[in-house]
Order: structure tokens, then C-alpha cells, then sequence
């Protein structure tokens, strides 16, 4: 994957997103043809909850969030130190 920072936050890939959620690490969703941050504040940070799965969030977050103008699956970030 290419080296994508943007507003403060790293893309990040799938797996890595989900090693990062089951170490109970905050890890942004964003609609891939979106992008975190900004003026809009889009995105949505989510850490992990007793009883929820890392491909339940993902589902839910796809669900309600991506379509054809956003985009069809979700793009991982985390935030820059």
C-alpha cells in the first residue's frame, strides 16, 4: 500500500486495522472516496466493545455509510503522532 497521509491521519490496511481494534487501539473508518478530517469531520473512530467483532463494525460502518458517491468499502486510518 502507498505511504497516504492526509489531515493528520495514516491510511492504513485491513489487517493491520484489525490487529490495531483487538489491541484496543482507536482506529478511523472512513468511506474510501472520502477523506478524514476536515472541516466536515468525516470519519468515525471506533474502539473495540466487549461483545463486537472487528467485521461487525466494518459491516455496520459499510452499511450506513458507503454507497456509489462515497464509495463501496471503507478505508482504515490512524491518527499521526
Amino acid at each position: 500500500m502507498r505511504d497516504i497521509r492526509i489531515n493528520g491521519y495514516k491510511r492504513i490496511g485491513k489487517r493491520t486495522a484489525k490487529k490495531l481494534y483487538e489491541m484496543g487501539k482507536p482506529v478511523l473508518f472512513c468511506p474510501v472516496n472520502l477523506r478524514p478530517g476536515g472541516m466536515w469531520g468525516i470519519g468515525c473512530t471506533v474502539i473495540k466493545k466487549e461483545g463486537r467483532t472487528f467485521e461487525q463494525d466494518v459491516t455496520e460502518f459499510e452499511f450506513y455509510n458507503c454507497n456509489s458517491e462515497a464509495g463501496y468499502y471503507t478505508a482504515f486510518y490512524i491518527e499521526e503522532v
